[in-house]
């Protein structure tokens, strides 16, 4: 059909009927193509999964990124590989982040390696301590981690008052057990040698003085003094000088305020020492003086008397000042009576003292007590002169090892009990 050619109505309506024909497929046939794509979209779909799903698992060991050391100790080794070299002292050790952790590597730092400065690691690195914990309703206890910082400081402070409560040498701290201890315990704590040590006793000694000064100076606390003087085995004389005083808290406290040479123990010098004693801290308001009962403390509570009178602190003008010892009164007491049977105790006295002699006199007498059955565990004691109480116990002792001071008469010739035994 042309252009020219008029299009009728006919012709428009045979047209659409034959394109309905030919391009609309039948209802069956388009529902079967239509699924036949579903399906095969699901095919592609699965196989895209799978093939990511390969991808994924492809990737764990040879595209995942390399994880980020974290651990301090890597700041101290290089990695060569599946190990890592000590850049200290050239040590390696396998270092696999699947199966090796750091723990070995940090034990190397902190105990092997004798390059690594211990010191140069944080102070204020916190470490978690598990901590026993009561429960509120009492029932049983739990346990929790608390983090705890290092601080070297406090540790020096507190290696020095343990010098100074046990009283042990200032050599102590380069003992090489205490240093391997120590080692072990914290590493990070740089052990002071003994110079060292004895100069920060002497600063916590001066810190405890500066706090106890201000303590007794704070609302003129009134104290009473203890004082004794004796002479060591290498013919030196001290005086020691104690406080005794009662809080606010109404809480009693004892505080040694000087441990000094003196020349001699004649009463004029004890007063003066004492005197500039109570001038070094400070203190004026004194009420009592405990002493013994030797002649030169008469002297010296005498000297203090009209001293601490001249300072008007005294509450009652020096009156009842001086007090004397009770224990010492008693000592003298006993040591009278005891002269009544002075010659049984010297007899008893003489035994212990030979068996205590020396070593082999004394492994004798062990076997004479094992000869005659006994089961003390303990040994005889020799008694002090100046200890009624230490007499008391001498002769304790030395009647349960009756049987073996007599067996041991009968083996050593040297050795002569008294006729009638200890009776």
């Amino acid at each position: 059909m042309s252009q020219t050619d008029p299009v009728t109505q006919s012709d428009i309506v045979n047209n659409l009927i034959q394109a309905e024909t030919t391009e609309a497929p039948p209802p069956s046939v388009q529902s079967s193509e239509t699924n036949n794509d579903e399906e095969n979209a699901n095919k592609k779909r699965k196989v895209g999964e799978a093939s990511n799903d390969s991808n994924v698992i492809a990737g764990d060991s040879g595209n995942r990124k390399p994880i980020k050391s974290r651990s301090w100790t890597w700041e101290h080794f290089t990695k060569i590989g599946s190990r890592a070299k000590c850049n200290w002292c050239d040590v390696t050790y396998a270092a696999d982040s699947q199966r090796n952790g750091t723990s070995n590597l940090k034990h190397h730092l902190l105990h092997q390696c004798k390059k690594f400065p211990k010191e140069s690691l944080d102070p204020t690195q916190q470490t978690l301590v598990l901590q026993q914990l009561e429960k509120e309703d009492g029932n049983g206890s739990g346990s929790v981690f608390t983090g705890v910082h290092f601080d070297a400081e406090a540790c020096r402070k507190a290696l020095a008052r343990m010098i100074i409560v046990d009283e042990l040498p200032f050599k102590f701290v380069e003992g090489e057990g205490f240093l391997h201890f120590m080692s072990v315990v914290q590493p990070k704590l740089s052990i002071p040698k003994r110079i060292t040590i004895a100069r920060d006793c002497w600063d916590l000694y001066t810190s405890e003085k500066h706090k106890l000064k201000s303590v007794l100076n704070k609302s003129n606390q009134c104290v009473c003094l203890t004082t004794d003087c004796w002479t060591s085995v290498q013919n030196l004389s001290y005086l020691c000088l104690t406080a005794h005083f009662i809080d606010h808290d109404w809480k009693i406290h004892k505080r040694i305020l000087n441990f000094c040479p003196i020349v001699n123990h004649k009463g004029v010098t004890i007063g003066k020492k004492i005197e500039k004693c109570l001038e070094e801290w400070l203190i004026g308001n004194v009420f009592t003086i405990t002493v013994d009962n030797a002649s030169s403390n008469d002297v010296a509570i005498t000297y203090l008397k009209n001293t601490i009178n001249d300072w008007n602190s005294h509450p009652l003008k020096g009156g009842h000042m001086h007090v004397r010892c009770c224990a010492h009164i008693l000592n003298l007491v006993v040591q009278d009576g005891l002269e009544d049977y002075h010659s049984s105790i010297s007899k008893i006295r003489n035994a212990v003292r030979y068996v205590r002699a020396s070593p082999g006199r004394m492994d004798r007498f062990k076997t004479c007590i094992k000869e005659v059955r006994l089961q003390e565990k303990s040994i005889v004691q020799l008694d002090v002169s100046t200890r009624w109480n230490s007499t008391y116990i001498m002769l304790e002792s030395a009647l349960k090892f009756q049987k073996a001071f007599k067996r041991l008469s009968e083996k050593c010739a040297d050795f002569v009990l008294m006729k009638d035994g200890f009776r």
